[in-house]
């Protein structure tokens, strides 16, 4: 992992005293090469039969291999849904396309934590099956080329010297090594970093104090800590750590540049060629790039693969440090200013809840004045039930609406935008008189329910501004016609939460509202060109969300028809226009509204 280094390191047997050659010491000495042998032993036992050679799967058109793992983020990890992914993870898994695609072969890896970097390489090393390979961000050495096989690289390799933050820059790397004796090295133990450490350490001050850790994160979080502190890190995994947070200085001096990363394999391996041949293919040349750059970057893949060269230019590595750290700064305002602001938003909420509660008793009064109607009017009692009911649940879907743009209200504030703030609780205000206004009466003309989109979807547009756009469409003549409150604004919400805003990524979505007139019927279509109602419904049952608004809607139609002679009717379709899937939803609702009931 992050260019880690083994090798064989040698005993020197010079000055040694002759009681190495006593027998007790002999004794000792084969009782250790006995455990030595019987712990090789068991590291290959604990792997044999897993992997299957390539001569098997070629002959067979199936098999199966193991593919040993150590977590390193980006590079190969499980994210927070509990799912392995990864740079290594993905260019192994799409090695199965390949022998699908050129041998039909079906090829099964089974992912296997080995628990840490070292744990990796003596598995393989001492493999009896060939079918094994390791994944551990492994850098090529030639000390290692002699243990084990390696994949051609899938990335540069280039270690950066870091240093604590208040470390001043150093032009040269005279300057630094002049200072080395004040400093103390952290490194992970058996790997390039301590490779590159320990040459600065022969070379420069033998007395270098050195201190090893787990991870290659921990070694920066400590050099972090410590003001006299330095080490190498792999230049990704710099990146990365400073997109976490952690505070340390890269340097311009003393980069460390090998071969590249690859996955290992044991020497024995037949499946060596066939691993080539894929590294080589267009497949693979395909997909590297577009893997790298998912899990770094584009900014920082083009960086990592620029600054291989000696001669690449710093001044972009640089800008990107800049912005990754006043995004930082950035951010930790923001948290400041959330802080600062949480007596504004609690003001908001009194508010709100006043608001909230004035609604309320405005719904309770309208329940009382019904009642009072109900017991005034014994031969309508049955009839006047069923438009309380529809009563209810207008007042029902009003504080709905109130708390999706509370969280509006509270998104300004935080921001600390007081313009914007002041614009939409202004907007907002206008809809909420709206809607305290319209939720005593039993219908409103189109034009008051116009209005009333029109209020709400300039709110729901400053929320999701880069989301979607809209358009309402009143025919001439059909002003007057009525309609109950809020009808329409239940299908133009089903149309923006279910349709528009689960298009994907970059896609622009677009809502249209039509009030026309046909005889003696108010025409209302609602059109998106959002996913569609079957695929919202996947999604939501993915999510374990349930969908009350388009019951609550249906409900509010069965009441209404349940009195009337004449019925609201509601019809859903998807349709073609131009090219583009479209789906529509429209009511047909009688004209005029009531016949019989007097209000």
């Amino acid at each position: 992992m992050k260019g880690r280094f083994y090798g064989s390191f040698p005993i020197f047997a010079q000055n040694q005293p002759n009681t190495m050659r006593s027998p007790g010491i002999v004794r000792r000495l084969s009782v250790v090469v006995l455990l030595l042998t019987m712990a090789t032993a068991a590291v290959a036992q604990s792997i044999r039969g897993m992997g299957d050679s390539w001569q098997e799967v070629f002959k067979n058109k199936k098999g199966t291999v193991t593919a040993l793992w150590d977590d390193i983020e980006p590079f190969i990890y499980v994210n927070k849904e509990g799912v392995l992914e990864g740079v290594e993870y993905e260019i192994m898994e799409s090695m199965k396309s390949y022998l699908k695609l050129k041998y039909g072969i079906d090829l099964t890896i089974e992912w296997e934590p080995a628990g840490s970097f070292d744990s990796i390489y003596y598995k393989v090393r001492n493999s009896v099956q060939p079918g094994i390979f390791g994944w551990s961000y492994f850098s090529i050495t030639p000390t290692r080329q002699k243990e084990v096989q390696f994949s051609p690289p899938y990335m540069p390799d280039l270690n950066v010297l870091v240093t604590n933050n208040l470390e001043p820059m150093y032009a040269s790397s005279q300057e630094f090594t002049a200072k080395i004796k004040e400093m103390k090295a952290y490194t992970m133990a058996n790997t390039t970093m301590t490779e590159d450490v320990q040459s600065l350490k022969s070379n420069f001050f033998p007395g270098l104090p050195v201190i090893y850790k787990e991870q290659d994160y921990d070694v920066m979080k400590h050099i972090a800590a410590d003001n006299k502190g330095f080490g190498y890190v792999p230049l990704s995994v710099y990146i990365v750590a400073l997109q976490k947070g952690i505070k340390v200085k890269r340097q311009q001096v003393l980069p460390s540049r090998r071969q590249g990363f690859a996955a290992i394999m044991p020497l024995h391996t037949d499946w060596k060629n066939v691993v080539d041949e894929y590294f080589a293919s267009d497949l693979f040349r395909a997909k590297a790039g577009v893997i790298v750059t998912k899990y770094l970057g584009s900014e920082v893949k083009d960086l990592v693969f620029e600054n291989v060269q000696e001669s690449a230019p710093a001044l972009d590595l640089v800008s990107l440090e800049k912005e990754i750290v006043t995004k930082r700064l950035m951010d930790t305002a923001v948290e400041v200013q959330k802080h600062r602001s949480f007596r504004n938003i609690m003001l908001v909420l009194f508010v709100s809840v006043v608001l909230l509660s004035l609604l309320l008793y405005n719904r309770f009064q309208t329940k009382q004045k019904l009642n009072r109607q109900l017991s005034s009017k014994n031969n309508q009692i049955e009839q006047m039930n069923q438009l309380l009911k529809l009563k209810i649940l207008q007042a029902r879907m009003n504080p709905h609406f109130l708390f999706n743009s509370l969280n509006s209200i509270q998104y300004f504030i935080t921001g600390d935008d007081k313009k914007a703030t002041l614009q939409y609780i202004g907007r907002f205000s206008a809809f909420l008189r709206k809607v305290i206004n319209f939720g005593d009466e039993l219908f409103i003309n189109v034009k008051d329910e116009a209005a009333l989109l029109t209020e709400y979807l300039w709110l729901e547009h400053c929320r999701f501004h880069d989301k979607f756009e809209y358009e309402i469409k009143v025919a001439p003549g059909v002003q007057e016609a009525t309609t109950l409150p809020l009808l329409t604004l239940g299908l133009v919400e089903e149309a923006l939460y279910r349709g528009v805003l689960n298009m994907e990524a970059g896609q622009r979505g677009k809502l249209c509202i039509e009030f026309l007139a046909e005889q003696d019927v108010l025409v209302v279509k609602v059109t998106d060109n959002g996913i569609t109602r079957s695929e919202a419904d996947k999604l939501e049952r993915r999510k374990g969300m349930l969908n009350g608004d388009d019951t609550m809607l249906l409900h509010r139609i069965d009441l209404f028809n349940a009195q009337s002679k004449r019925k609201i009717t509601r019809h859903k379709a998807v349709v073609q226009e131009n090219g583009t899937t479209l789906n529509m939803a429209t009511l047909e609702i009688p004209q005029p509204l009531f016949e019989q009931v007097q209000f």
